[in-house]
């Protein structure tokens, strides 16, 4: 259910959403209404393209949670959250791997793995896709450390997850985490707050965040207009926000803004 709202988030959906009622006030003789819904989506995409507002939503996301202080703790593994894979159906018909722009997730555990050798690193999650297709995410991860030669530790794989609570749910029965315990989670930037909230709702007692893969700079903003990296800033900060709503309403999260 949440894959299907979310199609209504679609930045480019949004202006079409606002011609139907400009029709449907037409009809209805509404002209005011009629007027206002017809200007906004003749002047929605391009403010997309507005970087100093488009990307303020998706960077107040991207600041909330700064990474965790790791120093000389004693880390029992790493878990990496899916979503930076690459279209499945491409990596099934090429019998290859494919990343996706969230590659960043996967090196920043190979720079972790490297100073906690001993460390065993999960891999969470089974499809971002209303509909799956092709390889799993887990595939996908199986034939990249294979090309690797191995990451030469344990290496597990939840392949269950459609979501981040399941993520949090499903990664703890794999990992049976006790109090005690600590973990480092990597995903996302944005995407944090929403699996900081859903880990602490599922039960992990000591979670360190650690964030990769920013879209915008700390302070700023990258360019004054680019249409195209507008569209992605809001598409991606609109499905974080809803997101963030739907697990607070729904008990996934105890907090609105997880911090």
């Amino acid at each position: 259910m949440s894959k299907t709202l979310g199609l209504l988030l679609e930045p480019l959906i949004i202006p079409y959403l606002f011609l139907a009622l400009g029709l449907f006030a037409r009809w209805r003789r509404w002209r005011w209404i009629m007027r206002l819904a017809i200007l906004i989506a003749i002047t929605l995409p391009l403010g997309y393209g507005f970087l100093p507002v488009s990307s303020l939503p998706l960077q107040f996301l991207e600041n909330r949670i700064a990474r965790g202080d790791i120093g000389q703790r004693n880390i029992d593994g790493i878990i990496v959250l899916g979503g930076f894979t690459g279209n499945s159906i491409v990596a099934q018909s090429r019998d290859h791997y494919t990343l996706g722009g969230a590659a960043e997730r996967f090196t920043a555990a190979m720079t972790l793995a490297r100073a906690h050798p001993d460390t065993p690193i999960l891999f969470s999650g089974f499809s971002g896709e209303l509909i799956q297709r092709g390889w799993r995410e887990s595939d996908n991860i199986r034939d990249l450390v294979k090309q690797l030669g191995g990451l030469g530790r344990t290496v597990l794989y939840e392949e269950n997850s459609r979501n981040t609570h399941e993520n949090a749910v499903n990664s703890r029965q794999i990992l049976a985490a006790e109090p005690g315990t600590t973990w480092i989670l990597i995903t996302s930037a944005n995407h944090m707050p929403r699996a900081i909230g859903s880990f602490a709702a599922a039960g992990w007692s000591s979670v360190i965040p650690y964030p990769v893969d920013f879209q915008t700079p700390k302070t700023g903003y990258a360019d004054l207009w680019d249409i195209d990296q507008g569209v992605l800033l809001v598409r991606q900060a609109l499905h974080e926000y809803a997101g963030l709503l739907a697990y607070y309403l729904s008990g996934r999260s105890a907090t609105l803004l997880p911090d």
